[in-house]
């Protein structure tokens, strides 16, 4: 098997880029970069085709593009680091609206639930707040106390990593429901796994009881490293390190005769890279793809996790991310690459 290009994009005229995820609507597709400019960071958002990279438009935002996601109505809400949520017309790049999210820097949102998103403070912002998409209000301010991580909204609650605790509040109001600390790491970004709350931090997972905020498991990998991005299948997590090993863990669980549970976890196998991997998996039918600081885009299998083939990209990834539609896969990594693949046996 080998990966194909189909289509590479390059964004030209600036300097030390970075990328974000990108987003698909309809036929086109949406890519945030991050670059140097005249002392300053900037952004641009490209629209192309995606089914022949044609450029349909560009928007210029002269600060942080955090991430972008799909509103309600089909348009794209691009979040910005300087607290700002700017809703764009996906054809044409109009601006629709800009709504404050009443904090100085902020860090990634959570996706949409319930016409919501929960965005966390960073770089001294030292709050979470919620914003209602319909009333275009802040519904519910808290006081994280430090540097936040994503935010996940999963079955009405709000799960969030600031430095060394984890917080679940209820979406509704913003209450605490509980805390839990972990005193030998920072913890990142959580994510939902069977009922459970799974967070990585440096060369380690903690597993959590989402209702209690128990500490129910924990993983450790043996090489102190940052784990911050966690993808699930079944009973099985997968995820990378900033060294550049790539993990697949086996999660069981099991309920004695009073209801309480234990975690078990066992290693199924692990593939060593050569660079940082920050960026989140995807999977793909029976294979597992994650790109690293390598400037590698990597399918594994994976049940073995045996290498099916590699991609050479011109650039890190970082923290942008794969997506994919219903027969191509792309990415968008640093200097200001876009790639349209397809796998071929």
């Amino acid at each position: 098997m080998k990966a194909s290009k189909l289509l590479e994009f390059k964004l030209k005229g600036e300097r030390n880029i970075s990328s974000r995820k990108p987003l698909i609507i309809g036929e086109r597709i949406y890519v945030p970069f991050i670059f140097d400019k005249k002392g300053f960071v900037a952004s641009k958002m490209v629209c192309l085709n995606k089914n022949d990279f044609e450029v349909k438009w560009e928007y210029d935002y002269p600060f942080v593009i955090n991430n972008i996601l799909e509103s309600t109505n089909g348009n794209v809400l691009i979040c910005c680091m300087d607290g700002k949520l700017n809703e764009l017309k996906s054809q044409n790049g109009e601006l629709v609206s800009t709504l404050e999210l009443e904090m100085d820097r902020c860090g990634h949102s959570s996706a949409i639930s319930d016409n919501r998103i929960v965005i966390g403070g960073v770089q001294g912002t030292k709050k979470m707040n919620c914003l209602d998409l319909d009333s275009q209000s802040i519904k519910w301010s808290f006081d994280n106390g430090g540097h936040s991580y994503i935010p996940l909204i999963s079955n009405e609650k709000v799960y969030q990593c600031t430095e060394k605790l984890i917080r679940c509040l209820e979406l509704n109001t913003g209450k605490l429901i509980w805390e839990a600390t972990e005193e030998n790491t920072y913890i990142f970004n959580p994510i939902s796994f069977n009922e459970l709350i799974v967070v990585g931090g440096h060369g380690l997972i903690n597993i959590y009881d989402s209702n209690k905020g128990k500490l129910l498991h924990q993983i450790e990998t043996g090489i102190r490293e940052s784990i911050r991005a966690i993808i699930s299948d079944n009973n099985n997590l997968y995820f990378g390190d900033s060294s550049g090993v790539f993990y697949a863990y086996e999660i069981n669980e099991k309920k004695n005769l009073l209801g309480k549970r234990s975690i078990q976890s066992k290693e199924l196998w692990r593939f060593e890279s050569n660079g940082s991997i920050e960026s989140l998996p995807k999977i793909v039918g029976e294979s597992i793809l994650f790109m690293n600081d390598d400037n590698k885009l990597i399918c594994l299998n994976m049940r073995s996790g045996e290498s099916n083939w590699s991609f050479n990209t011109k650039g890190e990834a970082g923290i942008s991310s794969i997506i994919t539609d219903e027969e191509n896969i792309f990415l968008s990594v640093g200097k200001g690459y876009l790639y349209k693949l397809k796998e071929e046996n």
